[in-house]
């Protein structure tokens, strides 16, 4: 099973994880949830009016359980901006298998985990079920129908949303606690495999997520953008360089000795092999030096934006 990636503001960190043994999962409705078009791409609305009358009393029966989204990349940065507070927080490394050994012993066949769809068409299939539900009546119709919306809404959504590589799981209301208005999924606490802090984390977080995982026996990790590549690493309280290979978060052989940000090779990155004769030799080189020197350069630059601009 794949692991799973939660970001979290820092602001829920003593909320979610103050817990000896347990630590929170928030749950939502769809429709407080940030996409509103989460019914949209089960059928076409252009059908006739008592298609389209069987489609909404359809969807007046599906139960509207609660839903909580994952990740299944921690090195998705606008994750990590949107639901992070922009990297100022942390994201939890969840270990599918065992939520499903917990939720095993207590919620049986009333929860499900499923990937999304991203599409901006609706299901092929939706308007011949929609059809034959309308047309012949038949309850197993209804039924093939209310499954197949059920699916839609719940595991659908447009492709700008893609980015997200979302993992959806859905729940009975009944097996969450409501705390101050929030539907919360206790879980052992020896699910999470990892704790990542944001680059931009305070000390103050840091230390707390530190204090946690090290309770929990759990990994720390710091999420790190580096100079060389748009895709951020991450770094361990031993100083190692791991990243996210598709599947898991791991120790990388290559990365460079001084800066330890992954590399294609172990030697140094471009960056820390800068040396003291590139960056003058860089300057002798440099135009722009030779023509501030001699009091020009402002007449150059303003008389190239005004062939620019012509253009």
């Amino acid at each position: 099973m794949p692991n799973l990636y939660k970001f979290l503001g820092e602001n829920v960190a003593d909320v979610l994880l103050n817990s000896k043994d347990d630590f929170g999962i928030k749950f939502s409705h769809l429709s407080d949830y940030n996409d509103p078009y989460e019914f949209f791409l089960t059928i076409d609305y252009s059908v006739p009016a008592d298609m389209l009358a069987t489609y909404k009393e359809a969807i007046g029966m599906v139960v509207k359980a609660p839903a909580t989204c994952f990740a299944k990349s921690p090195a998705i940065l606008p994750m990590w901006a949107h639901y992070a507070g922009n990297s100022n927080g942390f994201a939890l490394e969840i270990d599918e298998g065992k939520l499903c050994e917990h939720l095993d012993a207590f919620a049986e066949e009333e929860y499900g985990f499923g990937d999304i769809d991203y599409q901006n068409e609706p299901h092929s299939n939706m308007t011949n079920l929609l059809a034959m539900a309308a047309r012949r009546c038949k309850p197993r119709d209804m039924y093939f129908l209310y499954t197949a919306i059920r699916s839609a809404a719940y595991y659908t959504k447009t492709s700008d949303w893609s980015y997200e590589r979302e993992r959806r799981m859905i729940i009975g209301e009944e097996h969450l606690k409501n705390i101050a208005g929030n539907l919360i999924l206790f879980a052992p606490k020896d699910c999470i495999k990892s704790v990542i802090v944001g680059q931009k984390a305070r000390p103050e977080l840091k230390e707390k997520i530190r204090a946690i995982t090290s309770k929990i026996e759990c990994r720390f990790l710091e999420m790190v953008i580096g100079q060389s590549s748009p895709n951020p690493y991450f770094k361990s309280e031993k100083g190692e360089t791991l990243i996210f290979d598709g599947s898991e978060i791991s120790k990388t052989q290559n990365f460079c000795e001084d800066c330890k940000e992954p590399t294609v090779s172990e030697e140094k990155c471009s960056w820390c092999s800068i040396t003291t004769d590139h960056e003058v030799g860089a300057s002798s080189r440099n135009a722009f030096r030779i023509f501030h020197s001699h009091g020009i350069l402002d007449d150059y630059l303003a008389g190239m934006d005004a062939v620019r601009l012509k253009k």
